[in-house]
C-alpha cells in the first residue's frame, strides 16, 4: 500500500558531509561524471571545473587513498543512476547520519563498532547483488566466512575490490579510522574548494523547501518502483553533485539525496507522466456510460443496482465500469448495511480538470512521441 499521507521532511544537516564525499568522488571519477552529464544533454556549471582544479591541488588526496576508498566497485557501464558504489560510502547508512553534521558524523564513525561497520558494508554488497532480504542475509554472512567468500565471488564487481573488501572486513575499525583521519586532515582544503558551490546548495535548499511532494515520489517510483513507496516519511537532503539522486529506505522512512539540478532530468519525465494521466482521464470521459456514471455520482452516493437501473445497464457492466473508475481514482466507495456505495472523488476530478486547463494556458513543450 502506498503512502497516502506521507510527510515530507527537508534537512540539510548531512549535506556538508555529502558535499565533501561527493567532491572527492567527482575528482576520482571526473571523466565518468563529465560523460554522464554530456549524455543527458546537460552542462556542468563553470564552478564545478574550478572545484576540480582546487581538488587536484590537495596533495593529501593521493591516488592510493582515492583508489582504495573511492574507486568504483563496478565498471562504469554497470553504474546505475550515477551512483558510484565505493568503500567510503559503505561505512555508513543514511539513517545513521541523516541528522548529523560533518563533525558529528566523524565522531560517529570513530565510535562505531566493528560489527556495525561489517553489517553496513555487507548491506551494500547485498544490495549490489539484488538481494532484498538484508536482515537475514547480513547475519548469515557475518556468522559464516564461507558464505562471505561465496558472496564476494558471485558479485559483479572488480576483482581488486573483492580483495580490498575482504581485507577491510577482517579489521574494519582500522580502515574507518584511517578514512576519518584523512577527511579531517583535508577538511580545511575541502571547505575552500567547495566554497564557490555553497551558493548552489543554498539555492537548491530553498527550492526543495517549496517542493511539491509529487516530485520526490515520482523520482522514487521511477528509480525504485511504486512498491518502494510504502512509508510515512520521505526525508530529503540536498547535495552538490549535480543531476543525481540517491535513495535509501529504512523501516517507515525513505531518504532521498537530491543532487543540484536533478529536477532538470526528471521534469521531462514528470511532464510526460502528467500529460498521459490527463489523456487517460479524457479517454474515460469519452466513454458514454462512464461519463453518465460520473454525472450521477457527482450528485449523490449510489450503489451498483441503483446505477444499473438509472442507466439501463447490467450489474456486470456497472461492476466493470466501477473497477476502472476506482482504479483511476475518480470514484471512491464506502460500505453501509451490506451495500457498497460509490461517490465521486471531487478533489481528484478537480485536480485533473485544473491540470488540463493549465496545459492549455502553458507554453507547449511537446516531443515526437505518438
Amino acid at each position: 500500500m502506498g503512502c497516502e499521507k506521507v510527510r515530507l521532511i527537508i534537512n540539510d544537516s548531512v549535506s556538508e558531509f555529502f558535499d565533501k564525499i561527493s567532491s572527492i568522488l567527482f575528482l576520482k571519477h571526473e571523466e565518468f561524471f563529465k560523460d554522464y552529464t554530456t549524455k543527458l544533454g546537460l552542462n556542468l556549471d563553470n564552478e564545478y571545473f574550478v572545484l576540480l582544479d582546487d581538488l587536484k591541488r590537495i596533495k593529501e588526496l593521493d591516488s592510493e587513498f582515492l583508489n582504495f576508498y573511492f574507486g568504483s566497485f563496478c565498471d562504469y557501464k554497470d553504474v546505475r543512476n550515477a551512483n558510484i558504489f565505493c568503500l567510503a560510502t559503505t561505512f555508513f547508512k543514511i539513517p545513521q547520519i541523516y541528522t548529523k553534521d560533518f563533525f558529528e558524523i566523524i565522531d560517529y564513525l570513530s565510535a562505531v563498532t566493528e560489527e556495525e561497520i561489517r553489517k553496513n558494508i555487507l548491506e551494500s554488497l547485498i544490495y549490489l547483488q539484488g538481494d532484498l532480504k538484508t536482515e537475514t542475509s547480513t547475519q548469515q554472512y557475518l556468522n559464516d566466512r564461507e558464505s562471505l567468500f561465496e558472496l564476494l565471488n558471485n558479485l559483479n564487481i572488480k576483482p581488486e575490490y573483492k580483495w580490498i573488501i575482504f581485507k577491510v572486513m577482517k579489521s574494519p575499525k582500522t580502515y574507518v579510522d584511517q578514512f576519518c583521519s584523512k577527511l579531517m586532515s583535508v577538511n580545511g582544503y575541502l571547505n575552500e574548494a567547495i566554497y564557490n558551490l555553497i551558493k548552489f546548495r543554498e539555492e537548491w535548499m530553498n527550492q526543495l523547501k517549496n517542493i511539491n511532494i509529487d516530485f520526490p515520489k515520482k523520482i522514487i517510483s521511477t528509480l525504485k518502483g511504486k512498491e518502494y513507496l510504502s512509508c510515512n516519511y520521505i526525508n530529503i537532503y540536498p547535495t552538490l553533485l549535480p543531476y543525481t539522486a540517491t535513495i535509501t529506505k529504512s523501516e517507515d522512512n525513505i531518504y532521498v539525496g537530491l543532487g543540484y539540478k536533478v529536477d532538470k532530468i526528471f521534469e521531462n519525465t514528470l511532464e510526460k507522466a502528467e500529460i498521459n494521466h490527463i489523456i487517460d482521464f479524457l479517454k474515460l470521459l469519452s466513454d458514454k456510460s462512464k461519463f453518465k456514471i460520473l454525472i450521477l455520482l457527482s450528485h449523490k452516493k449510489m450503489y451498483a443496482n441503483e446505477i444499473a437501473e438509472q442507466l439501463n445497464l447490467t450489474n456486470a457492466t456497472i461492476s466493470h465500469h466501477m473497477r476502472i473508475l476506482t482504479l483511476q481514482g475518480l470514484v471512491e466507495s464506502t460500505r453501509n448495511q451490506n451495500k457498497t456505495y460509490y461517490y465521486l472523488n471531487s478533489s481528484k476530478f478537480d485536480s485533473l480538470l485544473n491540470g488540463l486547463l493549465k496545459k492549455f494556458k502553458a507554453v507547449p513543450v511537446l516531443d515526437g512521441d505518438e
